[in-house]
């Protein structure tokens, strides 16, 4: 069995160095994968910051290896 972590892209996580240290965090605890939210459906337009799964996934590839 392997084990991901499936995050939101917004608020705190908003930050892609955040999602990129969690990323490497996970890595070196044995985590096999990270994943985040690309459809966001939310009350308020513009309420919190949402990070561009895209850039925020290649961040994530920078400061990891196999994640």
């Amino acid at each position: 069995m392997r084990h991901a972590l499936y995050l939101p892209p917004f608020g705190e996580l908003a930050d892609v160095r955040a999602l990129a240290e969690i990323a490497a965090t996970a890595e070196d605890a044995g985590w096999d994968g990270l994943f985040l939210w690309d459809h966001l459906l939310r009350a308020e337009p513009g309420a919190e910051d949402v990070a561009d799964t895209t850039v925020a996934l290649a961040a994530v590839a920078l400061a990891t290896e196999r994640v």
